[in-house]
């Protein structure tokens, strides 16, 4: 006796494959980053996948046809999908709690493909066909190894596309569903190449589930399990991104704190310091100069603090391609391209004026200033900064003294 498929509900079998493969993934990726909550993720991705692997089963068996009406036993129809859930479970198992090593794949592999063999072998016994189904031995062990094959496929996928940073990413998990699809089909529709049905077979009368009564509700149902799975799945990564997005943002909070002066928001010596070490390994021929500025001030500490942040801003204003810092309360750094005299030219016409700004606003200030260059006078960060210090007055009127 033989049958035929409806290629459409061909089709239909493994939409409903692929997307159970694509909740897989997804569940897997789930398992492995939120280890607190694997057993809820294995027995939720298990009963997805399983179930839209189980339902892909009775689809494909619809979408095939005999001249005699087609039914199912409920119960050994409800055994067949605890085997596909129990050989899905193994599978994330393997990948949420075991190294993938070759061993495990291929122990896994087995045990999957034999979860498998036995969802598929014990839905077909569910239509109780009298005479009993016989198989091609043949096409049975190419459908057994097909089995293997797509498990060790599947285990090795939900192994590798563990997390999502990209649409390259997205688009490796939507191609890998799709192969996860094609396989289970393809052992699904070796083995009903390897069935046999002989003429005048008929299913036992009492069976409980008619074919007829099966495609509608089980791929509604699936595709509402699966929906709520990839739901499921969608939200708990929003919240790790979000949970991510946090922590980059406490991470760039604190390397701001380490690396900036917080009274006038500028890099501080850790900062300067890793900028230098940067352009001193970049290696240009002409090199930079570090110029330091020293304020001396008889004023308070707030007094102070304006007077630095008017000289920082007239420096800014007046050299917009160098880097500035402050290193230290009385302190401002330059990080100038060029050599040393050249650089110290530019600001000496600079500080003039700053002087001249600064008695127009009767603040009694200083500004001195010294420079390094790198590479001539050295490429250490620590090295050029304390080279470029200039001596304060007071150290000046003692060295004359």
């Amino acid at each position: 006796m033989q049958g035929s498929h409806d290629l459409g509900i061909v089709a239909l079998s493994y939409l409903i494959a692929s997307l159970a493969g694509f909740v897989a993934i997804a569940f897997a990726s789930r398992m492995l980053v939120r280890k607190s909550n694997r057993l809820r993720w294995l027995i939720g991705g298990a009963s997805a996948m399983g179930t839209g692997i189980w339902s892909m089963h009775f689809v494909g068996m619809t979408a095939f046809t005999l001249p005699v009406q087609i039914s199912y036993d409920l119960g050994i129809t409800a055994l067949s999908w605890l085997a596909a859930v129990a050989a899905s479970a193994l599978a994330l198992f393997i990948v949420g709690y075991g190294h993938v090593r070759t061993s495990t794949v291929t122990l896994g592999a087995i045990s999957m493909g034999a979860g498998i063999c036995v969802m598929h072998y014990t839905g077909m016994w569910a239509m109780r066909m009298s005479p009993a189904i016989s198989y091609d031995a043949t096409m049975f062990i190419v459908s057994v190894v097909i089995a293997v094959a797509a498990s060790a496929a599947a285990i090795l996928i939900l192994a590798h596309l563990k997390t999502v940073r990209s649409w390259r990413d997205v688009a490796m998990r939507v191609g890998a569903a799709l192969v996860m699809g094609v396989a289970v089909c393809g052992m699904h529709y070796t083995g009903m190449a390897a069935a046999e049905f002989a003429d005048g077979a008929f299913c036992a009368p009492g069976n409980q589930l008619q074919a007829k009564a099966l495609p509608w509700p089980t791929t509604i149902g699936t595709l509402l399990i699966l929906g709520f799975g990839i739901l499921t799945t969608l939200g708990d990564a929003r919240d790790i991104a979000s949970a991510r997005r946090a922590e980059r943002e406490m991470e760039a909070r604190v390397q701001t704190m380490a690396f900036t002066d917080r009274q006038m928001n500028l890099p501080n010596r850790a900062g300067i310091s890793q900028t230098i070490a940067e352009r001193a390994r970049a290696g240009s021929p002409e090199g930079f100069a570090v110029v330091t500025f020293r304020v001396d001030t008889a004023a308070g500490e707030e007094a102070t603090l304006e007077t630095m942040k008017f000289i920082a801003e007239r420096l800014a204003r007046a050299l917009p391609d160098a880097a500035l810092a402050r290193t230290r309360p009385e302190h401002l750094v330059l990080l100038l391209d060029g050599g040393k005299d050249a650089a110290m030219q530019r600001c000496a016409g600079i500080i003039e004026k700053l002087e001249h700004e600064l008695a127009l606003r009767s603040i009694d200030a200083v500004v001195s200033m010294n420079s390094a260059h790198c590479p001539s006078e050295g490429d250490n960060a620590q090295w050029l900064l304390l080279r470029s210090s200039p001596k304060s007055s007071s150290d000046e009127s003692s060295a004359v003294a």
